[in-house]
């Protein structure tokens, strides 16, 4: 039941009765309190791994004790759909021993093939992503002109966590990972497999089903957990430890030992994602206004921002807010426009004319931060932003220009 009282509460007293009624959380020990390998390794919607793991799944000679059963139970889902074009009985009763799956052969993602019986299965696995490229039509051509499989019974199937149906609906059938871990399941509950090989399969149809195609039982006592304590839980995810929080402790770090040497004068509000700061020089072109505050809070109408996007890169943009700002000031913001060479829009409300160039990028998710790499970026980004500010000083300051400072 959602507590109509708790957006009135602040954010102390919501964090205090979320931590009065913890014990909300107990139900979700039915998945929080287990062991999952694809958790730990940070796998859970990657295509890629999912592929590789359908590949080793999918191929009968492999180590996991399932035999060819989850080859065949994909074949007769085939069956079952109607998608299979030579004689029914025939393919639900051929030898699937000798099934070879093949990853990433002309870019297919899997690709199961019996040579004995001259047939195949093409599997285009998404997840996150969607089709591009005209990448379907262009599997089906490649598979039609190779010579070696002219003659095999070709099927194609579009994997996705609903089962959406995929750009050319006439030749592949669509198949949802609930499917898949219904052929899993069965086959897992034939067979005994050894316990290594059942944590995994476990594990893995766990992920999937809590990751990928949800589990309504989870969903609805998240639901009910987050209604009652909506705003605490806004809370602590935007301030949870990440990647993106990692770097800005980093960032922020730097900032305050230049703000101790007083070449930047840090905010002593700042965000998950950005870290604000002055300059003297910019407050000088830019002066404060008193008895009026900005959109920050504060007495200035510009701020510095260190915008760090998602824990993979940062830069330094110079932010003007034209919002309650004194006609003076508004000069001034025009005329740093026209220095830059930015068009002014009418009615503009923020405005950046200035962004760095040197740009900090780290691609990797799981990668530890190089402290010094980082803070030698900030540094070379300060230098820029001190470079900038001297040209503006000087463009303001020439007689030509008309209302100088």
């Amino acid at each position: 039941m959602t507590n109509n009282n708790e957006s009135n509460l602040s954010d102390e007293e919501a964090l205090k009765n979320f931590l009065l009624d913890i014990d909300c959380l107990n139900p979700l020990s039915e998945w929080t309190s287990k062991f999952n390998i694809f958790d730990i390794l940070k796998i859970t919607r990657a295509e890629i791994r999912h592929s590789n793991v359908l590949a080793w799944l999918l191929s009968p000679n492999e180590n996991h004790g399932l035999g060819d059963r989850i080859i065949r139970g994909f074949i007769q889902y085939l069956v079952s759909e109607n998608h299979v074009s030579v004689d029914v009985f025939k393919t639900l009763l051929m030898d699937c021993s000798d099934f070879e799956i093949l990853r990433e052969w002309h870019n297919i993602d899997l690709l199961a093939i019996s040579k004995e019986n001259k047939f195949m299965i093409c599997i285009e696995n998404k997840i996150d992503s969607g089709e591009h490229d005209n990448q379907l039509k262009r599997y089906e051509k490649t598979l039609e002109n190779n010579l070696e499989y002219k003659d095999y019974n070709k099927n194609f199937v579009y994997l996705t966590p609903e089962g959406s149906e995929s750009s050319l609906p006439e030749l592949w059938i669509s198949m949802s990972y609930q499917e898949v871990i219904k052929i899993i399941e069965k086959a897992m509950k034939d067979t005994k497999v050894l316990p290594e090989s059942e944590m995994l399969i476990n594990n893995y149809i766990e992920s999937v089903r809590r990751n990928i195609v949800g589990d309504e039982k989870l969903r609805q006592i998240c639901n009910e957990i987050y209604a009652k304590h909506k705003k605490a839980l806004d809370l602590i995810f935007e301030y949870k430890s990440d990647k993106t929080s990692e770097l800005t402790d980093i960032i922020r770090k730097w900032a305050e030992e230049k703000t101790k040497n007083k070449e930047l004068y840090l905010y002593q509000k700042y965000s998950k994602s950005s870290v604000l700061f002055t300059t003297e020089v910019m407050s000088q072109i830019m002066s404060n206004v008193e008895n009026k505050l900005s959109v920050w809070g504060t007495s200035n109408f510009y701020c510095y921002e260190i915008r760090n996007y998602s824990g993979k890169k940062f830069n330094i943009k110079l932010v003007l807010s034209s919002k309650d700002i004194p006609d003076n000031l508004m000069e001034i913001c025009k005329k740093i426009m026209d220095f830059q060479k930015k068009k002014e829009k009418d009615n503009w409300q923020w405005c950046i004319p200035f962004s760095t160039k040197t740009q900090y990028k780290n691609e990797k998710e799981d990668i530890e931060y190089d402290e010094d790499e980082i803070n030698n970026t900030l540094e070379k980004m300060l230098s820029e932003v001190k470079n900038f500010e001297n040209d503006l000083m000087n463009y303001l300051k020439d007689p030509s220009e008309k209302g100088t400072l």
